[in-house]
């Protein structure tokens, strides 16, 4: 029973990096280019999970304004975060105020999520402790029939403290991975633009761009969401991974 409930909380933090690495360092996979390059992500990932961990965050996050006709929308991301990090999540968005004149549309969005493979961690001296969160205001403007151009700023938190079970724990050459602790936060700008070929047709494409102050992160962000499916691609040209692809489920109101 510890075998299997210890299975998803390793998944989560090592197996696409860390143990991919561990695991293949002992063959002579490690002296092609791909191993050399899966050990080396590993340990990029093992020295700072904090950004790793906040740029998957992100997936979570929907800041496009609301549809014109609409009032709200609610948003879950299934992949990279459910499924298969078993990261519950929830993006809710309330128009605070239509657009008018010259007085743009005003909308309120607020995120939070939540690692459920943490509750299932083997009991310990240090209780698991994450946080998942964002909170934001949008504005947008009709610049032509069925297209937005809109702005706005954010701010984002995800913090983790986590003690590995010594079974868990990581162990390369003289590094040693026995907890995986950070809290990483930031204040963003961004704009984009959405666009809606067809007004009969829930269909629009959403590009975002966006500026974080505390790490200087750029990030851009490709979107298609139809009527109750959204999928894309977030831009991190710094991170780990520079492509990050998403799919969710929303649902406007």
């Amino acid at each position: 029973m510890k075998k299997t409930i210890k299975l998803p909380v390793l998944f989560v933090f090592l197996c696409w990096f860390g143990s991919s690495a561990y695991l293949t360092a002992a063959s002579n996979f490690q002296d092609t280019a791909i191993g050399k390059e899966a050990i080396d992500l590993g340990l990029k990932f093992l020295d700072n999970p904090g950004d790793f961990f906040f740029n998957i965050h992100m997936a979570n996050e929907d800041f496009s304004p609301v549809p014109t006709t609409k009032h709200g929308d609610i948003r879950w991301n299934f992949f990279p975060t459910t499924f298969p990090l078993s990261w519950a999540n929830l993006n809710l968005k309330i128009k605070f105020l239509n657009e008018k004149n010259f007085v743009p549309q005003i909308d309120v969005i607020g995120q939070y999520g939540d690692l459920l493979a943490l509750r299932y961690m083997p009991a310990s001296d240090v209780k698991p402790g994450f946080k998942d969160y964002s909170a934001g205001i949008v504005f947008s403007k009709t610049v032509s029939e069925g297209t937005q151009f809109y702005w706005g700023g954010k701010y984002s938190n995800i913090s983790m403290d986590v003690k590995l079970s010594s079974s868990s724990q990581v162990e390369f050459g003289n590094f040693e991975l026995s907890k995986i602790s950070f809290n990483v936060r930031d204040t963003f700008l961004f704009a984009g633009i959405t666009h809606q070929k067809d007004l009969n047709n829930p269909t629009r494409l959403a590009v975002q761009m966006g500026y974080g102050f505390e790490y200087k992160k750029i990030v851009s962000r490709i979107m298609i969401s139809h009527a109750h499916y959204q999928w894309g691609i977030d831009v991190f040209p710094e991170g780990l991974f520079v492509i990050h692809p998403f799919v969710g489920w929303h649902w406007n109101f």
